[in-house]
C-alpha cells in the first residue's frame, strides 16, 4: 500500500515537472527538487478571500524554515495548475478538497484556514527532522489533527438539520392540500402514489438546488464570502421565525408568496401522479424563501468544511431527513388518519415549530460565521 502510493506520488512529480511552476505574481516556485519528500505544494487563489488571509502565515513559516522547499501554485492563473491540482489530488486521495489546500509528504493534506494554520508549522519542523515520509508517523499526526479540529460539519447536525427544516409548517402544507383532494377521488393506494412522487419532486428541487449551490461557491473559489452571507440570512430568517411565533399577527413572516399559491392551487385539484409531480417542482421552488434559511446555512459549512464527495452525502442524507416528514404524512393519510386532523396539527403546532426552528438558525447562523 505505502509502495503503491510513493509510485502515485512519483507520477505526481513526473507531471508537475512536464507541467512547470504555474505562479502569479511574485511568487517563485522552484521545480520539485529531487528528494521531493522535503517539498510542500500550496494551491491557493488569488480571488478566495481564506486564501488571501492564510497566504502571509504559510509564507512566514516558509521563511523561518528555508531547509523545507514550498511550492505555490494560483489556480486562478489557470492553465496547467488544474491539471496539476488533479494529479495530486489523485495521488493524496483527497476527494477534490477546497482550496487553500497544501500537499505534504505521503498523505499529509492540510484543507482549510484554520487547519493549516493550526498545523502547517508542525508539519514543515517533520519535514526538518526527516520525521516525515513516515507512515506510522503521519498517521499519528493527522489522528492529533482530527482531535484538535473545531469543525461542528457532523452527519448528526446534517440529519437533525434536515428534519427540522422539514416539520417547517411551510414543507408540508402543499401535501396536506393535496391530498384531500386525492381521498376526495380515488384509492388509498393512489394516496401513497401520490404522495411520494409529490416528496420525490420535492427532494429532487432541493437536492439539484443545494448540489448547484454548492459546485458554485466551490468553482469561483468564494466560500468565506458565501457562509458570511448564508450565516447573516439564517440569523435574519431566524429572527423574523421567532417574532412570528411571539407575534403572530406579524405583517411579514415566513410563508409562501402569495403568487406562488395562486399557481400551486389548481395542481392540487388535479388528483393525479404527473400533477403531483410538477406540484412537487413548484411547491419546492416557492417554499424555498420559507425553508431555505436552514438549507444556506448547512451548504455554508459544506462549502467550507465538506470535499465534494462529501458534499454529495450529506446533502443526500439532509434532504431524505426534509421529505422524511412528507412521505410521514403520506403514510399516516394513507393508513386512514383524516388529513383534517394532520392540518388541525399543523396549524395547532405552528407558533410552537417557528419558535423552535427560529432558535435552530439563530444558532446555526452563528456557527456558520465563527467556525
Amino acid at each position: 500500500m505505502q509502495r503503491s502510493r510513493r509510485l502515485a506520488i512519483v507520477g505526481v512529480i513526473l507531471v508537475y515537472l512536464l507541467c512547470g511552476a504555474a505562479v502569479q505574481g511574485t511568487d517563485t516556485v522552484a521545480a520539485v527538487p529531487p528528494d521531493a519528500d522535503h517539498q510542500v505544494t500550496v494551491f491557493y487563489s488569488s480571488r478566495c478571500s481564506s486564501c488571501v488571509q492564510v497566504m502571509p502565515v504559510v509564507r512566514d513559516i516558509a521563511a523561518a524554515h528555508p531547509g523545507v522547499r514550498f511550492a505555490y501554485h494560483d489556480t486562478a492563473s489557470g492553465g496547467d495548475v488544474y491539471q496539476l491540482y488533479s494529479a495530486f489530488d489523485a495521488a493524496y486521495g483527497s476527494s477534490k478538497p477546497s482550496i487553500p489546500v497544501i500537499f505534504a509528504g505521503d498523505t499529509v493534506v492540510l484543507t482549510g484556514e484554520e487547519e493549516i494554520r493550526e498545523n502547517l508549522e508542525d508539519v514543515v519542523v517533520a519535514l526538518e527532522h526527516g520525521l516525515i515520509p513516515s507512515a506510522a508517523y503521519e498517521e499519528r499526526w493527522k489522528d492529533a489533527a482530527r482531535h484538535t479540529s473545531t469543525v461542528v460539519l457532523t452527519l448528526p447536525l446534517v440529519l437533525s438539520a434536515g428534519l427540522l427544516d422539514g416539520i417547517n409548517p411551510c414543507a408540508f402544507a402543499v401535501l396536506v392540500f393535496l391530498l384531500v383532494g386525492v381521498l376526495g377521488a380515488g384509492t388509498r393506494g393512489r394516496v401513497f402514489a401520490t404522495g411520494v412522487a409529490y416528496s420525490l419532486a420535492v427532494f429532487a428541487v432541493y437536492f439539484l438546488a443545494g448540489f448547484g449551490l454548492f459546485a458554485a461557491v466551490r468553482s469561483f473559489e468564494v466560500a468565506a464570502l458565501f457562509s458570511t452571507a448564508a450565516g447573516c440570512i439564517a440569523i435574519a430568517v431566524g429572527i423574523l421565525q421567532v417574532a412570528s411565533a411571539l407575534a403572530p399577527d406579524l405583517p411579514i413572516r415566513p410563508a409562501i408568496p402569495g403568487r406562488g399559491k395562486q399557481y400551486l392551487a389548481p395542481l392540487m385539484q388535479k388528483a393525479s401522479v404527473p400533477a403531483a409531480c410538477l406540484l412537487g417542482v413548484l411547491a419546492g421552488i416557492f417554499e424555498l424563501p420559507c425553508t431555505g434559511g436552514v438549507y444556506l446555512a448547512v451548504l455554508a459549512i459544506l462549502s467550507e468544511h465538506a470535499t465534494v464527495a462529501e458534499g454529495i452525502l450529506y446533502l443526500l442524507a439532509y434532504n431524505l431527513m426534509f421529505i422524511l416528514p412528507l412521505l410521514a404524512i403520506t403514510a399516516g393519510i394513507g393508513l386512514g388518519i383524516p388529513p383534517e386532523r394532520v392540518d388541525t396539527w399543523r396549524l395547532g403546532h405552528r407558533r410552537a415549530l417557528r419558535l423552535v426552528i427560529g432558535v435552530f438558525l439563530l444558532g446555526i447562523g452563528v456557527v456558520t460565521l465563527v467556525i
